[in-house]
């Protein structure tokens, strides 16, 4: 479900269907209807477990620092559809949907929900004339709707399980979803991956003829985005813009866009000693737990969260019971949520309820520090129903 894409399909009588449907036949064909608008970008894609909505930011800010017009596709929304497409990074506006929509009506191929929003992000870079367009996959790589495009660089921060039921079981076929964003004799830069998965991520580069690209280090600035995490998704960003732009790159520059990025999600303090954090997979919630114990080593610790059913919720919730003994579950509309009640019998933690109001954020201790997690979906509903609240508290 994406929150307000109903709006446009109605208002321009556009039949799409709300599923995951991994392959690029209908998106190939409906681009085609549209006169390939995918083949008049300049383009960043990034796909992997986590990781690529931070690193996309962190590009995004290095090229606006360079003087150069960035469009970023994100997914999923922030608050709705509009977020998801941003130019320099703003949401774009009604207008440019409109028009995007009205060329999105006149063509006879069927999408996906999905499918439809990619093809309105090519169509509304296309309008703005963006210098660089980021391009962040939806799930997987080689089959996501996203993987039409020639991108200048393909880049891959991180991969762990995810999407079993879509993209394999182990570590190495996952991989190989992720690799399938490599470009003939374009470069691709990756961050610190699991062994298997970087030798599946290698072996495609060579055959593919495409220069790899690791990062190795952190980031040794300070950056808002807290954790060691975002110091390695950085240095990513770093060293591809440097690839990227090659004798443009200034390095004064690109510091001084990783340092102004701002994420929401991305253990952010939306109101005092309320951080909302999107960990939602193993690797994740253990990268959010590590900086739990940096930022707060004798606070204690409240976890309210929400998951969809496709995540591991037993192991997610023993990670997160190393750190609290105090949860607080929330339901929440979405067809993919995972009923409070079912992380309520799973727990094993002393203080835990279900709470199914969330127009009000459960914060009830001020000895404790309530960090908010699991699926994005949730946050966004959280981050919507509180808007005004959020909007008085800017921290520094």
């Amino acid at each position: 479900m994406i929150t307000g894409l109903d709006y446009y399909k109605d208002k321009w009588n556009i039949v799409s269907e709300d599923a995951i449907k991994p392959g690029l036949d209908a998106i190939q064909q409906a681009l085609k209807e549209l006169g390939h608008p995918e083949k008049e970008q300049h383009f960043i894609h990034i796909a992997g477990t986590n990781g690529k909505g931070s690193t996309a930011a962190f590009i995004a800010a290095i090229l606006m620092e360079h003087g150069k017009k960035v469009g970023n596709f994100f997914s999923p929304a922030i608050e709705d559809v509009h977020d998801q497409i941003q130019i320099d990074r703003q949401p774009v506006t009604g207008e440019d949907f409109d028009v995007a929509f009205e060329q999105l009506s006149k063509i006879n191929t069927p999408l996906t929900d999905f499918e439809l929003l990619t093809a309105a992000a090519f169509l509304i870079f296309n309008k703005t004339k963006t210098d660089y367009a980021i391009i962040e996959a939806g799930m997987g790589g080689r089959f996501d709707s996203t993987n039409v495009i020639d991108p200048l660089i393909s880049v891959i921060p991180s991969i762990g399980l995810e999407h079993t039921n879509f993209l394999g079981e182990t570590i190495e076929e996952i991989a190989w979803h992720k690799a399938g964003i490599i470009k003939k004799d374009k470069p691709a830069a990756i961050g610190d991956l699991p062994e298997a998965a970087d030798k599946v991520i290698r072996t495609t580069a060579e055959k593919m003829k495409a220069q790899l690209t690791k990062s190795k280090g952190l980031f040794e600035g300070a950056l808002q985005l807290k954790g060691e995490h975002q110091k390695a998704n950085a240095n990513l960003a770093y060293i591809t813009t440097k690839k990227l732009l090659e004798f443009q790159f200034k390095d004064q520059l690109a510091i001084n866009g990783l340092r102004k990025t701002r994420m929401p999600f991305r253990f952010e303090e939306v109101f005092p000693d309320v951080i909302f954090d999107g960990a939602h997979n193993e690797a994740s919630i253990d990268a959010l737990i590590r900086t739990v114990k940096e930022t707060y080593p004798n606070r204690e610790i409240h976890v309210v969260m929400g998951l969809l059913k496709d995540k591991d919720h037993v192991k997610i919730l023993e990670k997160l019971e190393t750190i609290s003994d105090h949860f607080t579950f929330l339901d929440f509309d979405n067809d993919r949520a995972l009923p409070a009640k079912t992380l309520f019998s799973k727990s094993d933690s002393n203080v835990k309820t279900i709470q199914n109001d969330y127009d009000i954020l459960p914060v009830t201790s001020k000895k404790e520090v309530t960090i908010v997690t699991g699926s994005l979906y949730l946050l966004a509903i959280l981050r919507k129903q509180n808007y005004s609240m959020f909007e008085l508290y800017r921290p520094d």
